[in-house]
């Protein structure tokens, strides 16, 4: 099975270096192939260029969000079906910085309803637990909340013959360089794997990869890298460094 390594650019290049870092991975990537699904995620208004950089390459393209609404009124949103003519292959959903920063905990659920009942595209969905969550032992409480909410719109048919793709960001490991113990890794992926089953027991899912993502980088990976529970990557900062996000996506 295909393991998933993901970059999230978020906010932090522009036009022109999103173009570049695109361009320098896409040409590498079509030398020496990955055995690995290697994603980008540039920021919105890069979306166009990095499509063309990277078209007809190995690596894939997604967006970091997406409207919880179709075409309409909703100023400064991005839609659903500019996306899918952009022929994005993946659409990050519920990250924590867009469920802290900008309350989309209430938009999940209809954003993932629209990707999934109106699109071909796979969302990855975000979930987590914060610092005080996990001191409390509430991390899998937490966990299944999120989950329960953000398919709390699907019934079991809307998702049959589809690729479930679930990311794991302790927020209290984004951005902080702080890594979860492989225990925790390895028991979290299980009771998300174990959660999902039971909200879908019976269904024609044809996969569940669950992915992990916090202050991953190249002196850390390793220490993913054998574990089945972990069918992925969703890297932040190291995925701006092209030397970095290449050798995690070669060697994981």
């Amino acid at each position: 099975m295909k393991k998933i390594i993901a970059g999230n650019w978020k906010m932090n290049l522009d036009c022109k270096n999103s173009l570049i870092l695109a361009d320098k991975l896409n040409k590498i990537l079509n030398i020496k192939k990955s055995r690995n699904e290697v994603i980008i995620f540039p920021d919105f208004s890069s979306l166009f260029l990095v499509s063309q950089a990277i078209k007809d390459g190995q690596i894939k393209f997604g967006s970091q969000d997406v409207a919880h609404k179709g075409l309409g009124a909703y100023t400064g949103e991005v839609s659903l079906e500019s996306l899918k003519q952009l022929n994005c292959k993946y659409i990050l959903i519920g990250h924590s910085e867009r469920r802290q920063y900008f309350a989309d905990n209430d938009l999940v659920a209809d954003k993932l309803f629209n990707v999934i009942k109106n699109s071909k595209i796979k969302p990855i969905l975000c979930i987590g637990e914060s610092l005080a969550q996990r001191k409390k032992g509430e991390t899998f409480k937490i966990l299944e909340k999120q989950l329960k909410e953000a398919f709390s719109k699907l019934k079991t048919k809307d998702l049959e013959n589809r690729n479930i793709v679930i990311a794991y960001e302790p927020i209290w490991a984004i951005g902080t360089g702080l890594v979860a113990e492989v225990e925790d890794v390895v028991k979290a992926h299980k009771k998300i794997k174990e959660i999902f089953s039971k909200m879908f027991r019976g269904s024609k899912i044809k996969q569940v990869k669950v992915l992990y993502g916090g202050s991953v980088n190249v002196d850390n990976f390793l220490n993913l890298q054998k574990l089945q529970e972990v069918d992925g990557l969703l890297i932040g900062g190291a995925s701006l460094k092209a030397g970095d996000f290449l050798d995690i996506a070669y060697n994981f």
